[in-house]
């Protein structure tokens, strides 16, 4: 009988044991960013690998992209949540919507299709979607100071610009090849990614900064105080710019978009769901 208790003794330490941290604290069951517990809300579901999280930080609505075709194939369609509600609202002015960019200074959003890009004002539920650009395939989309777009098949990058009361698509030829993401810090520092991974050009430069880590990313997301996030497949990373390094703060299993809400609280999608981590003690 005492070996017995002896032996459930050990065992419920090392138990104890596997639910402490390095410093002899336990941890709590969710996702730490920065080493800080942060509790999972669940705010969208049912959904088909929602891509391309846009926050509207005005009314609160979150807009991305989700494969409405079979597993074996990709048919896209935008849709939105409202503060509030769990359940989906469908976008079906454009076609194949895939891409979502927000100027949130002044509440206007913009959607990309395979047959061109619409813009909505979001200060009213009415307000019309209307067609600004036709005949381009866009593949992505990034807004700051301008409207910027990549476009499908060739993934080049073009900016959205006015000239001589005509609006026009420039090729921005600093960055020459195929890329999937793309976006300015609040730094003015241009990052995008290409078939090798992620890269960084500074402000005012064509200088070039290449990051180990993943060679796959699924969004580029500029958080409320302009710090670049990258989301991996499994896996939330910041760059290090006093040394050149990727920094991971955070792992989550299957990431596919990213987005940032007004109190700078992470929103990422899964394969299914839609998600709010929320800072919490534990």
């Amino acid at each position: 009988m005492k070996n017995i208790i002896i032996l459930c003794f050990v065992c419920l330490v090392t138990i104890s044991d596997t639910n402490s941290s390095s410093d002899g604290k336990e941890k709590c069951e969710g996702i730490y960013v920065r080493d800080k517990f942060h509790k999972k809300v669940v705010i969208g579901m049912g959904l088909n690998r929602p891509y391309q999280l846009a926050y509207d930080h005005h009314n609160h609505k979150i807009f991305f992209s989700y494969n409405i075709g079979k597993d074996d194939e990709d048919s896209f369609q935008i849709g939105f949540l409202e503060k509030g509600h769990i359940k989906h609202k469908v976008l079906k002015e454009v076609e194949n919507g895939f891409a979502i960019a927000i100027n949130n200074n002044d509440n206007v959003v913009y959607f990309g299709g395979s047959d061109g890009i619409y813009k909505q004002h979001l200060k009213s539920n009415d307000s019309v979607i209307e067609k600004i650009l036709s005949h381009q395939n866009i593949w992505d989309m990034f807004f700051k100071h301008h409207l910027y777009f990549i476009a499908y098949p060739s993934q080049k990058l073009y900016k959205y610009e006015h000239r001589q009361n005509k609006t026009i698509p420039e090729h921005q030829k600093i960055i020459h090849e195929k890329i999937f993401q793309f976006a300015i810090d609040g730094d003015e520092d241009k990052f995008f990614t290409n078939e090798t991974g992620l890269y960084r050009i500074k402000n005012s430069t064509d200088h070039r900064i290449f990051y180990e880590g993943p060679k796959v990313y699924r969004a580029i997301e500029i958080d409320n105080k302009g710090v670049p996030h990258f989301s991996g497949q499994n896996g939330i990373f910041v760059v290090n710019k006093k040394n050149d390094t990727l920094e991971k703060i955070a792992h989550v299993k299957n990431i596919f978009g990213l987005a940032f809400d007004n109190d700078n609280n992470i929103v990422y999608s899964d394969p299914h769901e839609i998600v709010k981590l929320l800072p919490e003690d534990c």
